[in-house]
């Protein structure tokens, strides 16, 4: 497997997504802007496609143990920023629903890459595939839960929807 032209096309992908939302941002600015907790959740989304796209980035250009320094800080990153996302989303958890949960997959997901970047001969001899094909499968996992936060974000009914009595 060529995991550079995975990673070119993987960062590509990741900005173009990252402009998309920052259009459903302007279309639902109002909502996904108006306090402080939904603006920490509106940048976890961004951060759903900032992350994956950076790293990706980074692959192309670091070898030896500089990608395992990258994927290591995004995990981190990732991770924190999730905690946030999960016990802060404030009014935009009415916009979710029952989607809001989706965020709790970042935990894992990000501690896996955490770990891989730190301890890439666990997989290496444990799986028997090198640790930035198992690192691309992961960002995969955080770019579909940020299309999917996305998607639910766009297409949810707003309070300006909901007729008053």
């Amino acid at each position: 497997m060529d995991t550079a032209t995975f990673y070119a096309a993987a960062s590509a992908l990741c900005f173009t997504l990252l402009g998309f939302w920052w259009v459903v941002v302007q279309f639902r600015h109002a909502e996904l802007t108006r306090d402080v907790s939904a603006r920490r959740f509106t940048f976890l989304v961004s951060l759903h496609f900032i992350v994956p796209g950076l790293v990706s980035l980074a692959s192309l250009l670091a070898n030896g143990p500089l990608w395992r320094v990258m994927f290591a800080v995004a995990g981190m990153t990732g991770l924190g920023a999730t905690w946030v996302g999960v016990f802060d989303a404030g009014s935009i958890r009415n916009l979710l629903g029952g989607m809001h949960r989706a965020v709790w997959l970042g935990f894992p997901v990000y501690a896996l890459i955490t770990a891989v970047a730190l301890v890439p001969d666990a997989v290496r001899s444990g799986l028997g595939v090198e640790p930035l094909q198992v690192e691309g499968l992961l960002l995969l996992v955080i770019l579909l839960v940020g299309i999917l936060l996305a998607w639910f974000l766009f297409t949810a009914s707003g309070e300006s929807d909901v007729p008053t009595t």
